[in-house]
C-alpha cells in the first residue's frame, strides 16, 4: 500500500501544523513520496525540512535518519516535532553511554526521525545498529553543500556518508538538501552519495525582497602630510553605525565579521553607543553561545555581531538588515548569509562593506591548510565573490550566473542597478 495519497498527506500536514505546501515544495515532495532519490536546492527559509519530515510522519513505524552538521539545529527541530506529538530524537556526544544506547535502540525498533551529525556514523555501535535496521526507510543529508568541501579538511565525516549508505543491507531513499550549490557541486554531491539518478529540484536563488548593496571602505581624514587621522577600522565602524541609524528598531540585525577580534571590538564600540547588541563566535563556550542566540531570537538583543559560526539553523523571519563588516570567504558563504534576511517576505537590506586588503587577507587564510587542489577550490569560491564586488552589473544576475541558474531581468534594486537607473 502506498502512502502517497491525499488522505495520508493531509493527516501528516495537520500533525505538523502545515496548511498548504509552498509552490517550490510541491514537485520535490511528489518525487519523494514516489520514493525517488532527490537533490533539492532551495534558498534559506524555503521549507526544506518539511520535505523529509512529512514523509516520515506519513509513514509511522519507519525510521528517517537526518544527518545535520549543527547540534543546535538538531535540538530545535526535535523539540518542535515532539511538541506536536511526533517521534523524534537526537543522537549526540552530550548523551551518557546509557542514554546513547537507549535512544539508538528505541529509534531503530520503533521508528521516527533520528537526528545526528555525520561523525556519529564513525561509532561501530551506531553503524551496526543502523546497518541491521529493517525500518530505515530514508536518509536526509542536510547542508549538502558541505559534501564537495569534505576533501578540504572541512567536516571530513561528510565525505564518508556515501560509503555508510552503501554498507546498509537495505538501500534507503536519499534526500540531499542545500541552499547553495553550483553545477559542479551538484555533480560532486551525486558522486559522493552515489545517487547518479537522483532528480534535481532547483528553486531560483533570487529573492526580490532582498536589496543588495556593496560599499568599499577606505581610510579617511587625511592630514596635510598625507597620514590618516582615522583608521580603516574606525571608518568601518562608523559606516556600520550609519546603516544602523536607518534601522527603525523593527526587526533584527545580523552583523557578520571576518574575525573574532573584530566581533569583540565592534560589539564593544556599539554597546558604548547604547545599541542592544550581543556577540557570537566559535571561541565562546556552549552556554554563552546559546544565551546569545536566545537573546537575539527573543528580541532582547535584536542586534548580533558574529562570525560565520552564527547562522546555520537560525530561523528568525524578521531579520531586516544583514551587514558584512568585511569580505566573507566565499560567494557561497555570502549568499547563505544574506539569505537569512527577510524570511517573512518583507523588504530587507543587505550591505557588504569591504576594504582593499580583505581579499589578500582571505587568500592567506584559505591557503593555510590542505593540498593544492583543496586550496584551488577554496580560492575559486573566493574569486567568485571578488568578481561580484568588482562587477558593475546587476548583483543578482552575477550570483545567478555563478550558480548556473537562468538569468532573470535586472533586479533594479541593488546598488549596481541603481547606479544606472538613478
Amino acid at each position: 500500500m502506498t502512502i502517497n495519497t491525499k488522505e495520508f498527506r493531509e493527516e501528516g500536514m495537520e500533525k505538523l501544523g502545515i496548511a498548504n505546501l509552498r509552490p517550490q515544495q510541491e514537485a520535490p515532495m511528489e518525487a519523494i513520496l514516489n520514493n525517488e532519490d532527490v537533490i533539492v536546492l532551495m534558498p534559506t527559509s524555503g521549507g526544506k525540512s518539511l520535505l523529509y519530515q512529512l514523509p516520515a510522519v506519513m509513514e509511522p513505524g519507519s525510521l528517517t535518519l537526518v544527518i545535520s552538521p549543527l547540534k543546535a539545529l538538531q535540538l530545535d527541530q526535535v523539540e518542535s516535532l515532539r511538541s506536536k506529538g511526533i517521534r523524534a530524537a537526537v543522537l549526540n556526544s552530550d548523551l551518557s553511554a546509557a542514554e546513547h544506547r537507549d535512544v539508538l535502540e528505541d529509534m531503530t525498533e520503533h521508528g521516527g526521525l533520528l537526528y545526528l551529525a555525520p561523525e556519529q556514523l564513525r561509532s561501530p555501535a551506531v553503524a551496526e545498529a543502523l546497518q541491521s535496521c529493517p525500518i530505515l526507510t530514508r536518509i536526509a543529508v542536510d547542508e549538502a553543500h558541505i559534501l564537495p568541501q569534505a576533501k578540504d579538511d572541512f567536516r571530513k565525516a561528510y565525505g564518508k556518508i556515501g560509503s555508510f549508505i552503501d554498507s546498509l543491507s537495505l538501500h534507503p531513499q536519499v534526500i540531499a538538501l542545500t541552499a547553495t550549490a553550483t553545477r559542479k557541486d551538484v555533480a560532486r554531491i551525486r558522486k559522493s552519495l552515489n545517487i547518479d539518478n537522483a532528480s534535481l529540484f532547483r528553486t531560483p536563488m533570487r529573492r526580490d525582497n532582498l536589496h543588495l548593496y556593496i560599499k568599499r571602505i577606505d581610510s579617511s581624514g587625511k592630514t596635510r602630510n598625507g597620514k590618516c587621522s582615522q583608521s580603516i577600522e574606525h571608518t568601518l565602524f562608523q559606516s556600520v553605525e550609519r546603516e544602523l541609524s536607518k534601522w527603525d528598531e523593527h526587526g533584527a540585525v545580523i552583523i557578520y565579521c571576518p574575525t573574532v577580534k573584530l566581533v569583540k571590538r565592534l560589539c564593544k564600540w556599539l554597546k558604548a553607543r547604547d545599541y542592544p547588541v550581543g556577540k557570537y563566535h566559535g571561541k565562546m563556550n556552549h552556554v554563552k553561545r546559546k544565551a546569545a542566540q536566545q537573546a537575539f531570537m527573543n528580541g532582547k538583543k535584536p542586534i548580533i555581531a558574529a562570525t560565520n559560526a552564527f547562522g546555520l539553523g537560525i530561523d528568525k523571519p524578521d531579520v531586516r538588515l544583514i551587514i558584512h563588516a568585511g569580505l566573507p570567504l566565499s560567494m557561497d558563504g555570502y549568499v547563505q548569509e544574506v539569505g537569512r534576511a527577510g524570511r517573512d517576505g518583507r523588504k530587507s537590506r543587505c550591505v557588504l562593506f569591504y576594504t582593499k586588503s580583505d581579499f589578500d587577507r582571505n587568500k592567506r587564510i584559505l591557503s593555510q591548510s590542505g593540498g593544492r587542489k583543496a586550496v584551488a577550490r577554496r580560492l575559486k569560491r573566493l574569486n567568485a565573490l571578488h568578481s561580484l564586488v568588482d562587477s558593475r552589473k546587476c548583483l543578482w544576475r552575477v550570483i545567478e550566473k555563478y550558480f548556473g541558474e537562468k538569468l532573470q531581468k535586472k533586479c533594479r534594486k541593488c546598488c549596481r542597478c541603481k547606479l544606472k537607473t538613478d
